[in-house]
Parts: C-alpha cells; structure tokens; sequence
C-alpha cells in the first residue's frame, strides 16, 4: 500500500511539473510582448513575484514601495498585478477611475461558495450589481429596517453580559463570546432564527458549516494564480471540499426558504429572508432574483459579518 502510494504521489509530481513547464515556455513568450508596465522586481519563471509576498503581505508590499516607488507592478503568478501605495493615487483608482476597476477578482472558491459569484461582494460591475445594490440599500439595510432589529441586538447584549457573568471567576475568551453574539445578530437578523447555540447548533452544525465557508474563501487557491491549472484543485481534493460544504449550505437555506413560504402569519418583525422573498414576488422588472441569488446574498451576510 505505501509503495502504490508513493507511485501515485510521484505521478502526480510529474503530471503537475510537466503542466507548469508548459506554462513556463508560453509566459515567457508573453512577457516579451508587455511593456510600458510600471517598475517593480524582477519575476521569477512561471512564479513571478508570489515568493516576494512572504507570510505577511502587507510588509512585504511596503517594503517594495519604499523601494520601486508608490506604484509597482507585480507579476502574481499568471495573475500581472498593480500595486497602489499612495492617498492619490488611491484616490484615481477607487474615485476617478471607479467604474473601470469596480469589479473584484472572481475567485475559485467564490464561484462555488457564492453560486458562481451572484452575490453582492463578488459579482462584477454591471447591472445586476447595481439592481441588488438597490435592494440593500431600498430594503434590507435603510435606517428604517437597521433600526427595527434593536430588540435583537439588545437582547443579545443581555446574553452576552450573562455569558461574561457566568464565566466569572474564570479566565473569559472575549473573542469567542463576541463571535458568538456578533453570529448570533445575524442568524436572528437573517433567518429569524438561532442557528448558534443550542439544539439547533447541534443539528444543523451551522456554526462549523460557517467556520469552514470562511476558512476556504481565505485560504491559498492556486487557481486564483495560475487559471490554467484550476485542475490541480480535483487532484488535491478542494473542489470537492467546496461542493461539499456549498451543498450544506444550499440544503440549510433551501429548507429555511421553504419554511418561510409555507409560514402563513403576518410577522411582526421581517428577516431577511422574508424581505428577498417579497421582493422576488413583486419584482417585475428585467433582473428578478433568482432562488440562487437570494441565497447568495444571505450567505453574503452570514460569511462577512
């Protein structure tokens, strides 16, 4: 068995060497052709400048500023790069050049998580965007609604105090118990229900479906670098580490949206799921939501709170 291991482990070895050798010989011809790109460090083949990054990226790209000045070029795999390190050049690209750089990178996990990237963070510049930016703004997130979730918000203040009280004289994990409220807030806010503590905690595991939904959107991809070798992630198993907790997830909230349809009473308090759901049914113009789109957004909230 170990040694039919180590053959397969070699192939692969090989497989994936032969692919990024490939792709070596087509960058280097397509780097002859770049020019007119701002300054930055010399690339290494097929890598670039990913190993100039470091396990702090923020240092590392200050430190090649003070170096090549506040606007750099780095080659990010297969990914050319532009840095930005000055208030006005910041300024061109985030206010005067907004609309041609709006969009986010659409990531490899984000295309799974998020139901190919029709959620609010990384769904392109276009209009859709803007017909779901106008539904968080008109209903989800006005004055009006934000201001009718303070009894939630309030009585999760009270449990949180009680949960800081009954650890006494105990040594307190503050970052927990704030996680545990701020969680708490948005289930209530978003489902209408408590997902994070209790009896449905332990059926649903809802809080270990989020942790591992965070941890796959912040973790290393190497499709986000080389686009070519997406592939890689079915040999390593990540795309089916995505499916995997993507279909959890759209299990969870296909039955939460199922239960609010059949829920006949009028609420006194919306959630979010309500107010999509009604939106979806008075919505008669050219970009209705989708179930998928719903769902999208919800997760938008519950993965970046």
């Amino acid at each position: 068995m170990a040694m039919l291991q180590w053959l397969k482990d070699f192939m692969l070895f090989v497989f994936i060497f032969m692919a990024l050798l490939i792709k070596l010989i087509f960058i280097e011809k397509s780097n002859k052709k770049i020019s007119n790109l701002p300054p930055g460090p010399p690339t290494i083949p097929f890598i670039g400048n990913l190993h100039q990054l470091g396990t702090m990226p923020h240092i590392s790209l200050q430190s090649l500023t003070n170096k090549y000045g506040p606007l750099i070029f780095l080659q990010l795999g297969q990914i050319p790069t532009v840095v930005v390190s000055s208030a006005r050049l910041a300024k061109e690209v985030l206010k005067t050049h907004d609309l041609a750089l709006a969009s986010r990178p659409q990531l490899f996990s984000a295309k799974y998580l998020f139901y190919n990237c029709t959620d609010i963070v990384f769904a392109p510049y276009d209009a859709y965007w803007r017909h779901v930016r106008k539904i968080c703004i008109l209903e989800l997130l006005s004055a009006k609604r934000v201001n009718s979730y303070s009894v939630v918000r309030e009585e999760e203040v009270a449990r949180l105090i009680q949960r800081v009280e009954g650890s006494y004289p105990e040594t307190t994990n503050l970052s927990k118990i704030l996680g545990l409220y701020a969680n708490n807030v948005v289930c209530r806010i978003a489902f209408g229900r408590d997902f994070t503590e209790g009896g449905e905690s332990k059926k649903y595991g809802f809080q270990k479906m989020l942790d591992e939904y965070q941890e796959l959107l912040g973790g290393f991809s190497v499709g986000d670098f080389f686009p070519s070798l997406e592939f890689i992630h079915s040999l390593t198993g990540m795309k089916a580490r995505l499916q995997d907790t993507s279909r959890k997830f759209d299990q969870l909230i296909d039955q939460i949206v199922n239960e609010h349809k059949a829920c006949n009473k009028i609420k006194e308090h919306k959630d979010l799921v309500d107010i999509l759901l009604e939106v979806q049914t008075n919505d008669s113009g050219e970009l209705p939501l989708t179930i998928d789109n719903i769902k999208a957004i919800i997760l938008d909230v519950c993965c970046w709170n």
